[in-house]
C-alpha cells in the first residue's frame, strides 16, 4: 500500500464510529451481498461531498476576503478533499464498486469510518489531474 495512501487516512480525523453509523467493516461486508447499503452510503456521501465543495466556492467567490474567513475555509476544504474530481456522469454503483476494491486491496483500513475510507478512496482513485 501506498504510503501517501496510508498518510491520507492517517491525516484524517480519527474519531471512533458513534453507534448506529458505517465503519469499513459493515461497508466490506455488503460488498459480498447486494452491495445496496454500499451503494447507498456512497450515494449520500457524494451528494453532501457535492454541496460542501458548492458551499466551499461560494465561500470564495461571494464573500469579500478576511483572514479567519480563509483560514476557516482552508480548513473546511482539507476535510471535504480538495484533490477530488469525480467524473460526470460517474454512478454511486460504480464508485461502491470502486470502494469495494479498494476495501479488498486495503484490509489494514478497514477499521476506519465511512467518511475517512470513502475521503481517502476519492482522492487515491479519483484525485485531480495536475495542470
Amino acid at each position: 500500500m501506498s504510503g501517501i495512501l496510508i498518510a491520507t487516512l492517517l491525516a484524517t480525523a480519527s474519531a471512533k464510529i458513534p453507534a448506529g453509523l458505517s465503519g469499513g467493516e459493515v461497508l466490506y461486508s455488503d460488498c459480498h451481498g447486494s452491495r445496496q447499503f454500499v451503494v447507498g452510503y456512497v450515494a449520500g456521501w457524494l451528494d453532501k461531498w457535492n454541496s460542501d465543495e458548492y458551499l466551499a466556492r461560494r465561500i470564495f467567490t461571494e464573500a469579500a476576503p478576511r483572514p479567519s474567513r480563509m483560514v476557516n475555509s482552508a480548513h473546511f476544504a482539507i476535510a471535504v478533499g480538495v484533490n477530488v474530481c469525480i467524473p460526470e456522469g460517474t454512478t454511486a454503483q460504480a464508485v461502491g464498486n470502486t470502494l469495494c476494491t479498494f476495501l479488498e486491496e486495503n484490509p489494514g483500513i478497514r477499521e476506519a469510518t465511512g467518511d475517512e475510507l470513502m475521503t481517502t478512496m476519492a482522492q487515491y482513485k479519483y484525485h485531480c489531474p495536475i495542470p
